[in-house]
């Protein structure tokens, strides 16, 4: 079926992904951050990186960040396009949940209360976002625990260096959905200064499938409130320093499972950020400290009578806290050689309360914070060279010591040559780790504090055309394998160590601009295999018993082929269109105790529309999905039909 897929693009537009163009030349010029946390040209790095720019952001007909991170290569997002308040769970090729280190402006995101200590997404809307530096493969040696297959860095907007800078920003769309954008910044003679609202409300839909001939399923709506404020020095010429805090909150309905409807469950999602910073600037280099924390805490209720099932009220609880605080420094040992050095220490702890009343009574666990925690220290070193012959490497080790499973040590060696300034090619290898999480250590009924951190080897190699200012391509071949894999124990209902998973899969990428056009276009290849413990259920004695080994020869839930594409066109100076598509071949729905379901290709096709009153003002369409195409990316769930949004941006 996917087959089929591949040539329908063509005949409708173009292939790529707007948010795909960092690859020109231009791009490639430009200052990361990300690939070895000082400032370089990306194309001095053999990491695999990709950047996604405010003005790529404008210019796409997404409105949430989870969607458009699941239009890079490399990358699905499940859920991105479910029912408003799906909590969006990023796979980077092919690894699971968790194994994607997210960063804030540099500094590591998480809730420590969750299985996998992953962070929702759902916290950071678009408005709030300058760039987006994707880097891909082990990079747990320069930023420590869940960097298995990459980071990404979420670089927030600054605050302008005008004295008076205000903007406003309102969209309105399908399933009544409403979105306010009011900002402030400024400056003064010694520092900036940003306070920032954003506020989402929509009547939503039914998460749960409605299979039923009454199509009597409720709608699960969201409401969501940002604030954030920001204040920073200016024009300082040894020392920077800056103080951030965001406070998000969101409600939202939920259904009671795959396929069934439930009326009055709901959770209530808040997370609170707090980031300080300080640079010391010198000739040689720059020394930082950063001290960051990172607080969500979600609320779930279900005291739903719709449903006659096993509970008649849900009531739970979940906190998770972490600290995180950090001493590195970058310094120049020669005009070719660079050096990074620093240490990190990183707390978590959790809160856990869960409630359930039956027809058999009630039924209560808790779990407290000083219990539940665990403390890991770091240091870490790596060199860079980057010679005038257009040869550079890097290379590094960190040292890991944690407060449960002790220590362990991570490497990066990376290698790049630049040919006659047209090829690029590099080569990565490198290791990477992630500690067992709260929940998988100290849970009453399925923890285990002896686990082991799961454990990785990645290699990759790309080869990259940068002759051009107009043409760019990039090809790229990942393979990675997991040791020590936390899975679940259906015999004694206890996490362990032993699944194992072997990735491998290849990256295209293609990218063109000109004044008026510019196409670009991914395609992502991505296969694997898990081998895990094999149950088999006992009726006699109602259990689980492992019997041997089972592997499966696939993913769950992540495709194997997968591509994004897109045609923009400047028709005037004021008016901008495009056109984008995905494609999405089969995946594979795990059930519990059974064979897994198929889920079927599909495709999507998507407009977008933008007109600039001025410098200031500009008016903006999006048509998701014009063909409304039916599709499930989680089994029994329902994904976007056909939506449309349309807003207005002011700002001076």
């Amino acid at each position: 079926m996917i087959q089929k897929f591949i040539f329908v693009p063509l005949l409708i537009s173009s292939l790529g992904i707007q948010a795909q163009s960092d690859s020109t030349a231009k791009e490639l010029d430009g200052i990361v951050v990300t690939a070895n946390r000082f400032p370089q040209k990306q194309i001095n790095t053999g990491k695999i990186l990709t950047i996604i720019t405010r003005k790529e952001i404008d210019e796409s007909p997404v409105n949430q960040l989870g969607d458009l991170l699941n239009r890079q290569v490399g990358l699905s997002v499940i859920g991105a396009n479910n029912a408003p308040g799906t909590n969006p769970d990023v796979y980077m090729r092919g690894a699971g949940t968790g194994n994607t280190l997210i960063l804030i402006d540099g500094s590591p995101a998480s809730d420590a209360s969750t299985i996998r200590s992953t962070f929702d997404l759902n916290f950071i809307t678009l408005s709030e976002v300058e760039r987006i530096e994707i880097l891909k493969g082990g990079q747990s040696t320069v930023y420590g625990s869940d960097a298995v297959a990459g980071v990404i860095n979420i670089i927030t907007r600054k605050s302008q260096l005008k004295k008076l800078s205000p903007s406003i920003s309102f969209s309105r769309g399908s399933f009544q959905t409403n979105m306010i954008h009011l900002n402030l910044s400024g400056r003064n003679n010694n520092f900036r200064y940003k306070i920032q609202y954003n506020t989402i409300s929509s009547n939503g839909f039914s998460s749960a499938l409605d299979t039923t001939s009454k199509r009597t399923y409720d709608k699960d709506g969201l409401t969501q409130q940002v604030y954030k404020a920001e204040i920073g020095s200016i024009g300082q010429k040894k020392w920077d320093w800056n103080v951030n805090t965001q406070l998000s909150k969101y409600q939202n309905d939920m259904d009671e499972t795959s396929y069934e409807d439930a009326r009055d469950s709901r959770v209530v999602n808040k997370n609170m950020q707090v980031t300080a910073g300080l640079t010391k600037k010198m000739k040689s280099g720059n020394v930082h400290a950063n001290f960051s924390l990172n607080n969500s805490r979600r609320n779930y209720l279900d005291d739903s009578t719709y449903l006659n099932g096993f509970s008649k009220y849900i009531k739970s609880d979940f906190t998770g806290k972490s600290y995180f605080a950090e001493l590195y420094g970058s310094f120049k040992l020669s005009s070719e050689l660079q050096i990074l050095a620093g240490i990190d220490h990183k707390k978590q702890s959790s809160d856990q309360y869960y409630l359930s009343i039956s027809d058999y009574g009630e039924y209560q666990t808790m779990l407290n914070s000083d219990t539940a925690y665990a403390t890991i220290t770091s240091a870490m070193t790596s060199l860079v060279y980057n010679s005038k012959k257009n040869i550079n490497l890097e290379t590094g080790i960190r040292y890991n010591k944690h407060s449960r499973y002790g220590d362990n040590i991570t490497y990066t060696f990376n290698p790049s040559y630049i040919y006659k300034k047209v090829i690029k090619t590099s080569l990565n290898i490198s290791s990477a780790f992630k500690a067992p999480t709260l929940y998988q250590l100290f849970d009453g009924y399925s923890g285990d504090r002896n686990l082991k951190p799961e454990t990785s080897i990645t290699s990759e190699t790309s080869i990259q055309w940068v002759g051009s200012k107009k043409i760019n391509t990039r090809i790229t071949y990942f393979s990675r394998n997991i040791k020590n894999g936390i899975d679940y124990n259906y015999e004694s209902y206890k996490y362990f160590n032993y699944n194992l998973q072997k990735d491998h899969g290849v990256e295209v990428e293609l990218g063109y601009k000109e004044s008026k056009w510019n196409f670009s276009y991914n395609y992502t290849y991505t296969s694997g295999k898990v081998t895990a413990t094999n149950f088999e259920y006992d009726e006699n004695n109602y259990i689980y018993i492992p019997k041997g080994d089972t592997t499966y020869s696939h993913l769950f839930r992540i495709p194997r082929h997968t591509m994004n594409g897109s045609l923009g066109y400047q028709l005037t100076k004021k008016i901008y269109t495009s056109i984008s598509q995905r494609i999405v071949g089969k995946r594979f729905e795990p059930i519990y105790a059974s064979t897994p379901i198929e889920l079927k290709p599909y495709m999507t096709t998507d407009l977008f529309s933008q007109y600039e009153l001025n410098k200031n003002t500009r008016f903006y369409f999006s048509l998701k999905n014009i063909l409304n195409k039916s599709y499930q990316d989680i089994l029994g769930y329902t994904a976007m039909g056909r939506n449309y949004t349309i807003g207005i941006h002011w700002g001076l």
